[in-house]
């Protein structure tokens, strides 16, 4: 939404206070757009030596950059001095728009927040008009390290002696949330190292199993899991200090005695000679299922509530909030994963469990989630024992009738047991943090075992030997389809089709050309397979619109960029990344040809065909 004064009008002070050239940030594509389509009605144009040197300068970025020498938005550059900078416009247009600011050409640049972070891209002032950003369904605040990039970009070295920030009025401003960001230390950098398939495969190549744990230690990744390991091991000390008055008393492991007598006591209360045993997954996870934990279940995301045990079956079960804003009673099994995420909530005895204003503030929390969070990592105990349950020793009131520490243990049992179990809750996640990265390699080894591309001593087999060159998103999806030879004598359209929605991970909707039959057929066979392969590796969009306007770019050569562009309401930017990313695809299968020279033919023909007009700009 654009700021509460009007972009002309915001132009015209800042030239005024000698504050240009500036960035002014704002919360959509559009809305960048339609401050750019303002100044064609409310301002003067600049002097002409201005539209000359702009002139200039863009004639120089198409020698090397043809696709901008007819560019829609070059005269409202030249007349007014302003641009719209956004991820819907080509990036070679954009980088035209970075030169003009570099050569001092422009007076503003209307942004999205995007463009704060990765570009080289300095002015006098920048101008924020919003403490928040549209994200998967509604706004969220900025962070701090995003509000510091922004006002990062004030200030050009050695032009200015200080940069300007300013903040216009608007009623969609928090000013608070904004002096945080200002003020204060930006989050810490959470890294983003993910053991893939193809890595593997290439770190098995290259070093022997037990040289590559050590290798995996020296990552940043293990680092913070360490550090994180290292606050836990600080509570447990704590923790431990807290045990003290309750160490050995008459029984060397008094609490297990307990705890033992309470479990057989209820089931002799409940009437109960057997008892469900929970799955493994189940038991390893129970612990973890605590107020405000955030879990994956068989669909979509929920917070847990609480936790429980039926009446009748005493089967561990969960009250949980769904994404979708209701609450459901189920099975502990419905959970997959358990993140390393909680949402704060203040408990309630009764339904809901949480009170009304906590259960708001969660629901919006859980729909602002990024769709990709770190799993809390949780071992399975493969050899699980239950405590002894001492059923013939046992009296009807007390394990130890005369034991001189009776009271003193019926008093203080329920608060030690919970210390105890507080106790192998942070131990476990502890292991499990030192383990975490050599833990996810070998489950994935395990996968690659299972589907062939390793010996069970971890050797490359034939087909690991060119799987392991297929280093992409989805790489098990696409290897799996070359050796079904699903891609065996297609034409390159429909490679690059199925290609493209493999690749494309946006779901903005947008109007497309209509697909083909054969691509229509192909994709639901690559649907039905990634589904099959859901457990292993997460499924990608698989739109069938999407595939069909790269279909249409290969069987439509004589058509021009600009044709093609109306044929869609995409940005053209996003249909620029799409084909770029699909042919990032297609030069990965083209190394295949030792082992599969005629998928790589097709692939190096579909490149042939999709390099064209402002695909020719590739480097």
């Amino acid at each position: 939404m654009p700021p509460a004064i009007h972009p002309v009008d915001l132009v015209e002070v800042l030239r005024s206070k000698r504050l240009t050239p500036a960035i002014v940030f704002l919360t959509s594509r559009r809305a960048c757009d339609e401050a750019i389509d303002g100044f064609a009605y409310r301002s003067t144009p600049i002097p002409p030596t201005r539209s000359a040197a702009i002139a200039q300068v863009l004639k120089q970025v198409a020698t090397e950059y043809p696709s901008i020498a007819d560019h829609p938005l070059t005269q409202t550059v030249q007349q007014y001095g302003v641009a719209a900078h956004h991820a819907g416009h080509l990036p070679s247009w954009k980088i035209a728009i970075e030169e003009l600011m570099r050569n001092g050409c422009l007076d503003a640049v209307f942004a999205t927040t995007t463009l704060a972070a990765g570009v080289d891209f300095p002015a006098r002032s920048v101008v924020i008009t919003q403490s928040s950003v549209r994200k998967a369904r509604d706004f969220a605040d900025l962070t701090i390290g995003e509000i510091q990039q922004l006002g990062g970009r004030g200030g050009r070295r050695g032009k200015d002696l200080v940069g300007f920030v300013v903040i216009t009025p608007s009623p969609y401003i928090d000013v608070h949330v904004l002096a945080r960001g200002l003020t204060r230390y930006p989050e810490a950098i959470d890294s983003q190292f993910v053991v893939s398939y193809p890595m593997v495969l290439n770190l098995l190549k290259a070093h022997a199993l037990d040289h590559i744990q050590p290798i995996l230690a020296k990552s940043f990744a293990q680092f913070q899991l360490n550090k994180r390991a290292e606050t836990l091991e600080e509570q447990l000390d704590a923790l431990h200090v807290t045990m003290q008055p309750f160490g050995p008393r008459e029984c060397m492991d008094w609490i297990s005695q307990w705890q033992a007598f309470d479990q057989a006591k209820k089931r002799k209360t409940q009437r109960c000679s057997i008892e469900l045993q929970d799955a493994p997954d189940v038991k390893a996870r129970w612990p973890f299922l605590t107020l405000g934990r955030v879990a994956g279940l068989s669909k979509g995301r929920g917070i847990v509530l609480r936790q429980y045990r039926s009446k009748n079956r005493r089967q561990a079960m969960l009250s949980v909030l769904r994404e979708q804003g209701n609450i459901i009673e189920s099975p502990a099994h419905i959970v997959t994963q358990v993140f390393d995420h909680v949402v704060e909530l203040e408990e309630f005895r009764r339904f809901p469990w949480c009170t009304p204003a906590s259960m708001d503030n969660a629901l919006h929390q859980l729909q602002e989630l990024p769709r990709r969070l770190r799993p809390l990592p949780i071992l399975m105990e493969k050899d699980d024992i239950d405590p002894p349950m001492l059923t013939d020793v046992l009296q009807e009131e007390f394990p130890c009738p005369t034991c001189p520490s009776q009271k003193a243990c019926r008093r203080d049992y329920p608060q030690a047991l919970r210390l105890r179990q507080e106790q192998h809750r942070l131990t476990k996640t502890i292991q499990a943090l030192h383990s975490e990265l050599w833990h996810r390699f070998h489950e994935h080894i395990e996968v690659l075992q299972r589907f062939g591309y390793l010996t069970p001593t971890c050797q490359l087999t034939e087909d690991g030997e060119w799987a392991r060159l297929i280093r992409i998103n989805h790489s098990l999806l696409l290897t799996e389809l070359i050796r079904m030879d699903a891609f065996t004598g297609i034409p390159p359209s429909l490679l690059v089709g199925v290609l493209a929605s493999i690749s494309h991970d946006d779901d903005r909707p947008g109007a497309f050309p209509r697909r083909s039959s054969e691509l229509g057929t192909l994709l639901r066979q690559v649907r039905t397979l990634a589904e099959t392969l859901a457990p292993d590796e997460d499924p990608p969009l698989l739109r069938s619109d999407v595939a069909a306007l790269a279909e249409y770019w290969v069987n439509n050569p004589a058509e021009s960029w600009a044709q093609v562009i109306r044929k869609t309401t995409m940005a053209e930017g996003d249909v620029y990344r799409l084909l770029a990313r699909t042919l990032e695809y297609l030069s990965q299968f083209r190394t295949l040809k030792a082992t599969h020279p005629g998928l790589a033919d097709i692939a190096d023909q579909a490149m042939a065909l999709m390099r064209r007009d402002v695909l020719e700009e590739l480097p």
